[in-house]
């Protein structure tokens, strides 16, 4: 399937470590779907992998079509330590925004992260 998965160099996201004033950046390594990909209508897997571990009890993401959030996700606890991995039901085909919301180490900043893709019936 074209554009599954894709690597997303340079996005960094600054994240405050609990405890001292040093920043660390964390960047997103990989997400599914891919930036503008296209995925077949049968995918319900969703996730951001990051370069450090992330808190997957205050994470989310969300699936929006013309602005509007269709679903809420929430990241499964059982995932990897820097993965943020949902699944949902089947999307219609369609345009869609994967957003997705990371809060810093300390809790005082929400990061936060777009992805654009669709959906099709049939082949990519």
């Amino acid at each position: 399937m074209i554009g599954r998965c894709a690597v997303l160099v340079g996005l960094v996201i600054p994240a405050v470590v609990a405890g001292g004033p040093e920043v660390v950046a964390q960047k997103v390594i990989e997400t599914m779907p891919a930036k503008d990909g296209t995925l077949l209508g049968l995918s319900g897997d969703y996730f951001v992998r990051f370069d450090q571990p992330v808190d997957h009890i205050h994470s989310t993401i969300d699936i929006v079509q013309d602005g509007k959030t269709v679903q809420t996700l929430h990241p499964r606890l059982k995932s990897e330590p820097n993965v943020l991995f949902a699944r949902a039901p089947n999307l219609a085909p369609g345009k869609y925004v994967m957003h997705w919301s990371v809060p810093a180490a300390n809790g005082s900043t929400v990061y936060q992260g777009d992805v654009s893709f669709s959906i099709t019936a049939g082949r990519p």
